[in-house]
């Protein structure tokens, strides 16, 4: 007996040295974190041997790049396993693993090919794609057929005309977006560049901001909220949780977010369950919408063991799989980035939004893709921010972000 427990504690101990301890990088938007922790949970069920430690993010995407340059430029071999802004691989990937050998193991001819593009770089897999988003348009449609409108705004004019009323008639807010000085910003701008007919660079990654269009979608962000008053003053201080927080509170008739809001203003503790509709954004002048692309992928920290990379692939393939996609996406309201989990019942029954509009999702416009976005998104955050709160024109705030990215990118 005394040998069977001195080889028990053997094995106990044995086991316990090959234990991988690896760490985890998330943000906290929304139901994210919550829902990671108990994924985590199904994952150490399948891998008893692996424990993962999440570290906590900042909820601006701008503030975790940041720690991201610190840790990469440190050589720092936590964390393991990378939350990335699908922006982001570009700049970072002489800093990832390369898993371009792993495509099969990781099922990567399953995802949307615009995802796989996305963690793409001169040829080489640099991360696994876990969720994607476009911009949206939440509408309260209690209160549009209360006012005798029988669809969501098609057209900004008609956003501005709809919001007017309805938000004079019952005192709050008529449209939240984002429009704090940060990435969000970015992508809230592009959505009304886009629409409006204009863009930052085209094909060839020449500058051509420096255009009436542009100029026009500027003006009309600030109209909205100095001229038409259907957004408030703070909107140039929110991201996506402020103006999350005010719309689901009942406090306004629209709201520009990503796909994560809906499990939120359809929760129990919501004051708006079930009063939410979900439109695609409205056209410009010209009759185009655009969405921007955003979503998150999962990349390995190149400087891990070897033993931390292994274990790190197989939480990224538990992550990314199909149902762990699914679960995510009906508890956190996150995009699936397999083309499968869009035909599953299961999830057209808990966000029938994210079925019936995933040509939104298919058709959503990246930014640019130049491998010092940072800086290029820098320039259009300030100038964007300063015509917001009115310390420049749009005209001027659009000529000063011409100059200095041509500056930026040799023109």
């Amino acid at each position: 007996m005394r040998k069977y427990f001195a080889l028990l504690l053997a094995v106990l101990l044995v086991g316990g040295l090959f234990a991988v301890k690896i760490t985890m990088t998330s943000g906290g938007v929304g139901k994210e974190l919550e829902v990671l922790k108990k994924q985590l949970e199904m994952f150490h069920q399948q891998y008893p041997d692996i424990e993962v430690e999440i570290i906590p993010m900042p909820d601006s995407s701008t503030e975790r790049h940041d720690l991201y340059v610190t840790y990469f430029a440190a050589g720092e071999t936590d964390p393991d396993v990378l939350m990335l802004d699908v922006i982001w691989p570009a700049e970072f990937a002489p800093f990832l693993e390369d898993l371009t050998a792993d495509k099969d193991y990781f099922e990567l001819g399953e995802f949307l090919p615009g995802t796989v593009m996305s963690v793409t770089v001169n040829g080489r897999i640099v991360a696994v794609p876990w969720f994607t988003d476009a911009g949206l348009l939440y509408y309260r449609k209690d209160l549009l057929e209360k006012y005798g409108y029988d669809h969501a705004p098609r057209t900004w004019d008609e956003l501005v005309e709809m919001a007017k009323k309805i938000s004079q008639a019952e005192g709050i807010h008529g449209f939240v977006w984002q429009g704090a000085r940060y990435e969000g910003l970015v992508c809230d701008f592009l959505e009304y560049l886009w629409s409006f007919g204009g863009d930052v660079l085209d094909e060839s990654g020449k500058v051509v901001i420096d255009s009436p269009e542009a100029v026009a979608a500027l003006q009309f962000m600030v109209d909205l909220i100095y001229k038409h008053k259907v957004t408030p003053e703070g909107v140039t201080t929110y991201m996506e949780e402020d103006a999350r927080r005010i719309f689901q509170n009942g406090e306004a008739v629209f709201m520009r977010n990503w796909p994560y809001a809906w499990s939120l203003v359809n929760s129990d503790e919501s004051p708006i369950k079930g009063k939410v509709g979900v439109a695609p954004l409205p056209m410009g002048p010209g009759g185009r919408r655009a969405a921007t692309l955003g979503g998150w992928v999962l990349g390995i920290n190149k400087f891990s063991s070897p033993e931390e990379k292994e274990a790190a692939k197989k939480l990224i393939k538990f992550l990314t799989s199909y149902d762990q996609q699914l679960y995510k996406a009906i508890n956190a309201g996150q995009n699936p980035t397999r083309k499968a989990v869009y035909k599953d019942p299961k999830l057209k029954e808990a966000a029938p939004f994210m079925v019936e509009l995933l040509e939104v999702f298919i058709n959503a416009l990246p930014r640019p893709r130049v491998a010092n976005y940072t800086e290029v998104s820098d320039v259009i955050q300030r100038y964007v921010h300063a015509a917001l709160t009115r310390q420049t024109t749009p005209e001027d705030a659009i000529k000063n972000i011409a100059k200095e990215l041509k500056f930026l990118l040799g023109q």
